[in-house]
């Protein structure tokens, strides 16, 4: 088994874990809870599953990107939310208002079973030929590594409350892998990696970046937690997942170019993290507008 399997094996389990520690720690009240809002769901869904994706298909038709890069940032805009979202908005959102982003993760993770293909379908005709991958491949991907965990999660969060106390134990053992595989995969392809970085490579990436906390922001509606939570959950995609779609495509390079677009990512999202939290901090942020 070559190098790039291990990986793709690893990041798949890393997954399937992390998914299956926040299924075991979501209260029925969570999975309800955005659903019982259509206004804030739909606003949600435009920003995630329509504008991302959009501003992702503007990015790459403005810069001469290498085809790795355009694979990275389509498979990240359409990734579901990360399965470390929900716990790291606690700290920038109020805790009565912490309902929003798990129920945000819950509802991203059971509507990409749909959203995700149809998303795909529809940027492979925006992006003609730069783009081949099977939809349908990308519906297994996700209901293999994300939706099955989940549901798994959930049945013993109720029915053997017990187990919840290994919850931090199986949600760090995936971070520690996923971080891993990340460092291997670096390493694996360092000397690749100024191959997918061309001119305006970097200010791409921070354009969709900006782009997707803005939009998420903006129709987060008038709740400063709700804007900051859907400006995250906007940019917050599973890299896991997006390398795993990425490896359906015919492009060796897409993990590198996912891996760069995150980290620079990271970096860009910075200057708004640290307003949110001071905003949250000094108490000036108002309750979510439902």
């Amino acid at each position: 088994m070559s190098v790039l399997a291990l990986i793709g094996f690893a990041l798949t389990a890393s997954i399937f874990l992390a998914v299956l520690a926040v299924g075991m720690r979501v209260a029925p009240a969570d999975l309800r809870y955005l659903f019982s809002r259509p206004s804030l769901l739909l606003r949600s869904l435009v920003a995630m599953n329509l504008l991302a994706p959009i501003i992702a298909v503007l990015v790459c038709k403005m810069f001469s990107l290498h085809p790795a890069v355009t694979v990275a940032l389509v498979t990240l805009a359409v990734a579901p939310v990360g399965s470390l979202f929900s716990q790291g908005m606690l700290p920038l959102v109020a805790p009565g208002n912490a309902a929003y982003a798990r129920g945000l993760f819950f509802a991203s993770i059971v509507l990409s079973v749909v959203l995700t293909p149809l998303t795909v379908e529809l940027m492979q005709v925006l992006l003609g030929g730069d783009l081949h991958v099977n939809p349908l491949s990308v519906a297994q991907v996700v209901i293999s590594s994300v939706l099955l965990p989940l549901g798994i999660g959930l049945a013993i969060g109720q029915w053997w409350p017990a187990a919840t106390r290994w919850n931090s134990a199986l949600q760090t053992v995936s971070t520690a892998v996923l971080a891993i595989c990340n460092v291997v995969l670096l390493i694996f392809v360092w000397s690749r990696l100024g191959l997918v970085i061309q001119e305006g490579t970097l200010t791409a990436i921070a354009i969709m970046t900006l782009g997707g906390l803005a939009v998420g922001h903006f129709l987060g509606g008038p709740g400063e937690d709700d804007r900051t939570v859907l400006a995250f959950a906007t940019v917050s995609r599973h890299p896991g997942v997006a390398i795993v779609v990425a490896g359906l495509m015919d492009q060796p390079l897409a993990p590198i170019g996912v891996l760069l677009a995150v980290i620079v990512s990271e970096i860009v999202v910075v200057p708004y993290q640290l307003w949110r939290k001071r905003l949250r901090t000094t108490g000036s942020a108002t309750p979510g507008a439902r």
